[in-house]
């Protein structure tokens, strides 16, 4: 595939996420005169997250796990192909628009949004997942930011929230935040893990609050004021492998000994032909959903607008 590397670098307005204020920067912080809060900039990347922000148990040694994992195995990269793909279908002034990831974790799909053209700016709650983005997209701006109280109002034509809600006790916080950093008609792009009755250790040791169904999530985009333009399940053609191993994690706990000892869960091991082979799936699935909703799926995608 040939890209094309988005070139600029995207500075947002910064607002406080206490008072919502416009900051200044003054001597290395960021500074509100409204409310006298201060925030500091560490290694280059502004930092809005206290040091009592819930980081809910996770174990921020994953990153440099997920770091390596993620440029192979069949998921995320049909993931970022999709989100790739859908930002294309739904943003028709592409080279223009500036778009913030929430969650972008150590930049698996930053890296390849910005690898080709789409102006990406990035923020998560971890400065050590940050850190491994920056050796990904060092051009990048990346902020560690809370999502229950996000530095941006009015800002982005787009913001990308991929597998992060469910992270999240107050989802609809997260959500009114997310439509408070859009600009008007702007578009919020999500993906979820559908369907409670798949609930595993997987959902438990990702430190997930909850699996969505259609309605509940249509519900709350609704009540934050999206009007959502799609909804589609996805990883259709591989639910049934799925939810097999879901029944099969019950019986045998979901856990496997790697041989550094280390307890990894199955569902994030590569297996190198069938890893191939569900790849192709979920590219045919990408372009199915251009044209159809998928009926039933382990994900969803939705693509909402502020209004």
């Amino acid at each position: 595939m040939s890209t094309t590397e988005a070139t600029d670098t995207y500075e947002p307005a910064l607002c406080c996420p206490n008072c919502k204020d416009r900051l200044g920067l003054v001597a290395g912080m960021y500074l509100c005169r409204t409310c006298d809060r201060s925030y500091p900039v560490i290694d280059g990347m502004p930092s809005f997250v206290g040091r009592c922000a819930d980081r809910d148990g996770f174990d921020a040694s994953v990153f440099e796990l997920l770091f390596q994992m993620e440029q192979r195995h069949f998921w995320h990269v049909a993931r970022r192909e999709m989100i790739l793909d859908v930002i294309r279908r739904n943003v028709p002034d592409l080279p223009r628009s500036r778009m913030l990831e929430i969650g972008c974790g150590n930049g698996s799909v930053l890296a390849f949004l910005v690898q080709n053209g789409v102006s990406v700016a990035g923020g998560d709650v971890f400065l050590e997942g940050l850190s491994f983005c920056r050796k990904r997209v060092p051009s990048a701006s990346l902020y560690q930011v809370d999502i229950l109280a996000l530095p941006f109002e009015d800002e982005f034509d787009i913001v990308g929230a991929f597998d992060v809600l469910e992270h999240i006790e107050d989802d609809e916080k997260a959500l009114a935040e997310t439509y408070r950093a859009l600009k008007a008609g702007g578009k919020l792009i999500l993906t979820v893990p559908a369907h409670r009755f798949l609930w595993s250790r997987h959902d438990q040791a990702s430190h997930h609050k909850r699996r969505y169904s259609r309605t509940d999530l249509m519900v709350k985009l609704e009540r934050s004021g999206f009007a959502v333009d799609k909804m589609t399940y996805y990883v259709f053609f591989l639910f049934p492998v799925l939810a097999g191993m879901r029944m099969l994690h019950r019986v045998v706990r979901g856990k496997a000994v790697d041989r550094s000892g280390t307890r990894t869960s199955l569902e994030l091991k590569t297996v190198p032909v069938l890893n191939d082979v569900f790849l192709a799936f979920l590219r045919l699935e990408k372009h199915l959903i251009k044209h159809i909703n998928l009926p039933f799926g382990a994900s969803l995608l939705i693509t909402a607008v502020k209004r």
